[in-house]
Parts: C-alpha cells; sequence; structure tokens
C-alpha cells in the first residue's frame, strides 16, 4: 500500500510540474503584457537648429503607488531585416545610444503622459514634464541625424519589469517628396462577426473627412449586409458615413477564394465581369455611391486570368506582394506601377506587404503600433531620401483587424507628417510613373499555388444555372433574391476540386429551385358557359416579393381572340385572369396552362385543367325550341279554359 502511495504521489507530482511548466511561461508573458501598455507615441522627432526636440507618450498602468519607467534610445537602422525585429519585439544587437530613468507619478485616470526631450549637445536644464521629471536621451550621430532609431520602453511596478520596443523618426532638414501612401480598409465575411469594432472603425473613417481613403468592398459581406433585415440599418448607415466624403473612394474586392484563371480557361469571362459587378451593384443600392476603376485581388493570381481583365476593360489592379516572383518590399525599386508579363495592357500597384502584416497586428496595442508604422513609412522615405521621384506605398487591412483607436491614431499621425501622406488610389496608376526611379516596367508572377481543375460537369451544370437565374432575375421586381442568387453563382466559381465545386454550384441550383417551386395553377375544372364566354384562370404565388410571367394556354378546342399568351404580375397570393373565347368544340376539351419567365426559357408552374362546355351544339338548340314551343302552347290552352268558365256564369 505504501509503494502504491509512493507511486500515486509522484505520478501526480510529475503531472502538476508538467502543467506549472507549460502555463508559466504564458502566465509570465501575461503579467508581463499587462503591466502597462503604449496608449500614444509621437512617431516623429523634428530636431531644432540647436539639436533639440521632443516626442510625448502616454502609458496605461497597472494602479500602483510606485512606478519606474525608463526610456532606452539605440543607434538608427539600416537595414529592413534589423526593422523587422524591432516590431517583432526581439532586442537590438547594438549598443544604446542613451538611457534615461524617472519615476512616473503623473498618473490621471491610469494613464500617464510625459515628455522626452532629445538632444544632440548638453542641455543646461532639460524639461520638465510628468510632475518634476525630467527624462532626456543624448543623440549620438554622426553627419547626419536623420533616421529611424528604435525605442525600449522599461516599467517597473512594484518590482514586476516589462519591456517593449518601439520606434521613432528624427527629421533634421525639410522633406522635398514624401511617399504617397494609399490605405485600404476591407470588408470581410468577418467583418460583421466583429460587428462592435467594424462599426466603430468605419465610423472613424467618417470623422476624417479631409484624408483621401479607400474602402475595399466584397460582395460577399455587402450581400450580407443588404439581405440580413435586422442589421441593414446600422450597417448601411455606417458605410454611407465612411463615404460620405468625396476624398473616401470604394474599390472592388471580390473574395479571395475566386477562381478567376478557371473561368477564364473555360471560356467564362462574362462571369468575371459578373463577379467585378456585384460589389458595384450592391454597394450602389446600400449606399447611393459607386466603386473606381482599380480592383484590389487576393489570393493567387496566374496571368491568364490577368489578362482577361484587361480584355473586359479593367485596366488597374492591386495586387497581393506574394503573387510576385520578386517581392518589391525585398528590392530598393519598389514605389511605382508596373505591367504583370502575361496580362496584356494591366497596370498594377502592389500591396506592401511587411508594412501591411504590422498594420493589420493586433497583438501590438493600437498607440504603438500606429507610431512603428509611421516610422517604418519613414524608414522606407529614408532608403532614397533626395530621390526627386514620386514613390508610392499601398497599405491594406481588413475592418475587422483593425480598431478605432488605432485607425484614428494612424490617420492623425499624418497630419502635419513631413515623411509621408495619405493619398488617392486611383492616380498612383498613372502610366507616366511607370518605370520611374529605376523601377522595373514588368513584373512577373509566381506559379499560381493552387492548380485550378474544372470537370465538364462544372462547366455544364454551372452555365445551366446562369441561364436559369438571369432568366428568373427578369421577372423580379421587388425583394433581394435577384441579390441572393447571383451571390450563390458568383461564390461557386472558387478555387478547388471539383467536387467542392460542384456542390457549390449545387446549393445555388436548389435555392433557385426553391423559387421556382413558389408557383402553381389552380387545376380545379372550369364549365364555360357558351361562345364568347371568358375563361377563368387563377395563379398561386406563395413569393414573399412580386415578379413578373407569362401565362401560356395551349388547347385545340376552343379559340383565344386576343391571343393565348398574356403577361401577368403577381403582385399577391392570387392572381386571376378573365381569358375571352370563340369557337368552342365538343362538350369538354383539356386545357393546358403553363407559366414563364418572361423570355419563356424557364417553367414557373404547368398544369392541365379540364374545361367543360354547355349549350354549344345543333340539339340543343332544337330541345329549347321544343321547350319554349310546349310552355307556349300550355299557357294557350289554360288561357281558354279560363275564359270559357267565365261566359257559363
Amino acid at each position: 500500500m505504501s509503494h502504491r502511495f509512493t507511486t500515486w504521489w509522484r505520478a501526480l507530482s510529475v503531472v502538476l510540474l508538467s502543467l506549472a511548466t507549460v502555463t508559466w511561461p504564458s502566465a509570465a508573458r501575461a503579467d508581463t503584457t499587462s503591466t502597462f501598455v503604449v496608449v500614444h507615441q509621437n512617431a516623429v522627432a523634428a530636431l531644432s537648429a540647436r539639436g533639440v526636440s521632443r516626442f510625448t507618450t502616454t502609458l496605461r498602468l497597472a494602479a500602483s503607488p510606485r512606478t519606474h519607467v525608463s526610456v532606452t534610445l539605440y543607434p538608427a537602422l539600416v537595414t529592413q531585416g534589423a526593422l523587422q525585429a524591432i516590431v517583432n519585439g526581439d532586442d537590438a544587437t547594438t549598443q544604446p545610444l542613451s538611457t534615461t530613468r524617472f519615476d512616473l507619478n503623473c498618473e490621471r485616470g491610469g494613464e500617464a503622459t510625459f515628455s522626452v526631450t532629445l538632444h544632440t549637445r548638453a542641455l543646461a536644464s532639460p524639461p520638465r514634464t510628468c510632475n518634476g521629471a525630467t527624462p532626456a536621451l543624448r543623440l549620438i550621430c554622426g553627419a547626419s541625424c536623420a533616421g529611424v532609431y528604435p525605442l525600449r520602453y522599461r516599467v517597473d511596478v512594484n518590482g514586476t519589469v516589462a519591456e517593449k520596443w518601439s520606434l521613432i523618426a528624427v527629421q533634421t532638414s525639410d522633406v522635398n517628396q514624401p511617399l504617397n501612401v494609399s490605405l485600404i480598409e476591407t470588408l470581410s465575411p468577418k467583418t460583421l462577426s466583429h460587428a462592435t469594432r467594424s462599426l466603430a472603425v468605419l465610423n472613424t473613417f467618417g470623422r476624417f473627412a479631409s484624408s483621401p481613403l479607400t474602402l475595399g468592398a466584397d460582395y460577399q459581406t455587402l450581400a450580407d449586409i443588404q439581405l440580413n433585415e435586422t442589421s441593414d440599418v446600422k450597417w448601411v448607415s455606417a458605410l454611407t458615413k465612411a463615404l460620405a466624403s468625396p476624398l473616401h473612394r470604394a474599390i472592388d474586392a471580390p473574395p479571395r477564394s475566386t477562381d478567376f484563371t478557371g473561368l477564364a480557361a473555360h471560356h467564362l469571362t462574362t462571369q468575371i465581369g459578373e463577379q467585378l459587378t456585384l460589389s458595384q451593384q450592391i454597394l450602389t443600392a446600400l449606399t447611393g455611391r459607386y466603386v473606381d476603376a482599380p480592383v484590389l485581388l487576393s489570393g493567387p493570381q496566374a496571368a491568364a486570368g490577368l489578362f482577361e481583365f484587361a480584355r473586359l476593360g479593367i485596366g488597374d489592379v492591386v495586387l497581393p506582394e506574394s503573387d510576385l516572383s520578386v517581392a518589391p518590399s525585398t528590392t530598393l525599386t519598389w514605389g511605382a506601377p508596373f505591367h504583370v508579363v502575361g496580362a496584356g495592357s494591366l497596370t498594377a500597384l502592389n500591396v506592401d506587404g511587411p508594412l501591411s502584416s504590422l498594420v493589420g497586428d493586433a497583438s501590438i496595442e493600437p498607440g504603438r503600433r500606429a507610431a512603428m508604422t509611421l516610422a517604418w513609412l519613414a524608414f522606407l522615405h529614408f532608403e532614397a531620401p533626395n530621390d526627386p521621384s514620386t514613390r508610392d506605398v499601398v497599405l491594406e487591412t481588413s475592418v475587422d483587424s483593425s480598431s478605432s483607436t488605432f485607425v484614428d491614431d494612424l490617420l492623425s499621425g499624418f497630419a502635419g507628417n513631413p515623411f509621408s501622406r495619405l493619398a488617392p488610389l486611383s492616380p498612383l496608376f498613372d502610366s507616366s510613373l511607370i518605370g520611374t526611379d529605376g523601377a522595373p516596367v514588368d513584373r512577373s508572377l509566381n506559379a499560381p499555388s493552387v492548380v485550378s481543375t474544372w470537370s465538364s460537369h462544372n462547366v455544364s451544370s454551372l452555365l445551366a444555372l446562369i441561364s436559369g437565374v438571369t432568366s428568373y432575375e427578369q421577372g423580379v421586381k421587388s425583394g433581394d433574391i435577384a441579390t441572393a442568387l447571383h451571390v450563390a453563382v458568383a461564390q461557386s466559381e472558387e478555387l478547388g476540386t471539383p467536387d467542392k465545386r460542384q456542390g457549390a454550384i449545387d446549393a445555388a441550383q436548389n435555392l433557385l429551385n426553391d423559387q421556382l417551386k413558389l408557383f402553381s395553377v389552380n387545376a380545379s375544372a372550369i364549365t364555360l358557359a357558351g361562345p364568347g364566354t371568358s375563361l377563368p384562370v387563377t395563379i398561386i404565388s406563395h413569393a414573399p416579393y412580386s415578379v413578373d410571367a407569362v401565362v401560356h394556354l395551349v388547347t385545340n378546342g376552343v379559340s383565344f381572340p386576343k391571343g393565348s399568351s398574356f403577361p401577368i404580375s403577381m403582385t399577391s397570393p392570387t392572381q386571376s385572369l378573365r381569358v375571352p373565347t370563340s369557337n368552342p368544340q365538343g362538350s369538354s376539351l383539356t386545357l393546358q396552362v403553363i407559366l414563364t419567365t418572361p423570355n419563356d426559357q424557364i417553367v414557373l408552374a404547368r398544369t392541365a385543367i379540364q374545361v367543360r362546355i354547355a349549350g354549344t351544339s345543333v340539339v340543343g338548340y332544337l330541345l329549347t325550341f321544343a321547350s319554349l314551343l310546349v310552355l307556349a302552347l300550355w299557357w294557350w290552352r289554360t288561357h281558354r279554359r279560363r275564359s270559357r268558365g267565365r261566359h257559363a256564369r
């Protein structure tokens, strides 16, 4: 028994020790990251003629009466690899230039704001901040102090020490040609899942009416907004506010999974155009705004698909940097539009991959992330500080991964920024900029990572589906079902295996079939009283929207003086027709009633009605005449008997 107890206790100890080993680092990181947050930091420090500047930082702290802060400045960065290391939170590989330490005793509402003085020469009396603290950093530099410098914040709260890295750009002279930065915030299916955050970002967009900004319009998300009656109002309001300024533009951003290459290979070019017009149609329906000419593409692209874009008149596209065989951000020849090899006259710009990753990195608190983004842009400027050519940077992130605090801090940071400025997207595609600053005129794409494979059944069933939806749409006069059907078709044109694609095509076809089942014709027997009598036909609709259709009457037993086809507008559950007839033949007939779409391509309902015909034969007329004769004779004989009786009296 003792041996068993000892074995059990040892086993339990091992388990507890293992759990501690697994969870302790997480706990340690949690303490480190929760000790303080960089709420805001100036991204640029402009040195005066005396070599002095100040930058301001706001920290959010854990409540404590004893907080010590040190700020350390490191030498200016010279490679993008070193820049990326600082963003990743790695320690600098160089010795620090200077460190300042001080007590932080100016906390208000959980936050403390202080200013740090940068100086190249000795200061007689450093400026005071934060209730008497005098933080100052000596900037030791050679011929020029301009550049981007790493900063390390170290905060000691009751003996718990945490540190975070940031960046600051130092300006020493006027900047002749700042970078043009186009910021694209894209909608995605995740946008609605993070409604509170996404709505706040859109509303923040609206507050910066004087800043040129771009919204990437994804038809899936726009359709979800349009078709969701419960959330429609607040989303439409946010989108309308975000695009209210004439400086705020929208561009089409089709889903990443769209198989443009497969559509091109199977001669479905019209569907490429459909993919690129859906966002326009839905956005206009929601907000009244139109999309600009450029198209934002994501996911792997092939030259064949892009060539079809050019043939459709789509001249400008934004590509992910990962699509290019050589990433421009890894070279010094970036910042100009280019042609894509094999894509005809198409003009392209690429998203800056590493910088866009930083913009969308929610693990970095918004204030520090905004400061590092602006400093990174300054670093790009310093790669060629005296270049007279215009250089452009495209940043792309999704609305759901942003935050209103980050967007506010970033957009505010562009105001008065000497190294970069916000710019509208469309002018950056100017053909005169192609090949400027030594950038290549043509860039090649990577080989597609996903091979597009379609089965013959994929193609034939998709064509049948497109034809059906197009026909049915002609009759739809109200409601959002046309949008839902087109979106279902577009979503089926996706990358993946033929089986996966067929599943999506079948789902879209089922959605159409469900609509076609909503209509029927009353099949009750009808009695036609005689020549010239109108034939009653009743159409039944269970659709919650209005639909135009055509009723076709087919029979050999009766003629229709006004034709055998009649347009009908189904605006209520039942719709009745009174069809004039002539020349009925026989005593009964079978009437075929067929309800079709306006172009007669799709049958909505079909039924056979038995029609009885009364009073149409010669025998009938003779019997009627004989009956009248008998009645007349009876009346005459009765009248004579009454007259004789009166004479007898």
